[in-house]
């Protein structure tokens, strides 16, 4: 697996946390964040360039973000899979992270961040059907579900009303290839859509007669 290292503090965990992805067999880029921001100086970004399958950032102390932090953020942004390692701070996006974990944990916790039940395999399959569905004009689905066991992925629709045969088949690729950089199983993903009665709502039956 190829993952992008940062860190809100120098040293300390953060060199423990290298030691363990290196010897766990990973490609590790390093990324500074803030003023040295690789893309600031004109160099190359594992991020924008589709080198990092997931970012992994140490944070030491449970202080505000500060611009070190900044990696987690661009990982948000450019919808790569996120471990936090360490301590999350109220005033941060921490929730959006894939999986948390502490220095011993953290191989764990890379896999764990980029399966296809992850946090981040939802918003890109999400985002790949409001992608399908605003050209027709349809809304989203009331319900989006992912499970996978070994090498089956399934994926459920539920939509309020039918959903037209044309919509279906564009659906289906689009929510396959969301998941492709997720597991090399994703071209045999099972797509359901499905569509159900809407819930009647206050005052809307009708009295016998």
């Amino acid at each position: 697996m190829r993952i992008l290292l940062s860190s809100s503090m120098r040293g300390g965990d953060a060199v423990e946390v290298l030691d363990r992805l290196r010897r766990a067999g990973h490609t590790v880029y390093t990324c500074r964040g803030g003023e040295r921001c690789a893309l600031a100086i004109g160099g190359t970004c594992p991020l924008a360039d589709h080198m990092a399958d997931v970012l992994v950032h140490v944070r030491e102390r449970p202080d505000p973000p500060v611009d070190r932090d900044r990696p987690f953020l661009c990982a948000t942004v450019a919808e790569v899979p996120t471990v936090l390692c360490g301590y999350p701070s109220v005033e941060g996006p921490w929730t959006r992270a894939d999986a948390h974990c502490s220095p011993t944990g953290v191989v764990d916790a890379a896999a764990k961040a980029v399966r296809p039940t992850s946090a981040t395999a939802h918003r890109r399959v999400r985002q790949a059907v409001a992608d399908v569905l605003r050209p027709h004009g349809l809304r989203s689905p009331r319900r989006l579900e992912i499970s996978a066991d070994h090498d089956v992925i399934e994926v459920s629709l539920m939509f309020e009303r039918p959903v037209p045969v044309r919509v279906r088949e564009e659906l289906r690729p689009a929510i396959r290839a969301a998941l492709a950089a997720l597991s090399r199983y994703w071209a045999v993903a099972r797509v359901t859509i499905l569509a159900g009665t809407p819930a009647p709502t206050a005052g809307s039956a009708r009295t016998p007669r």
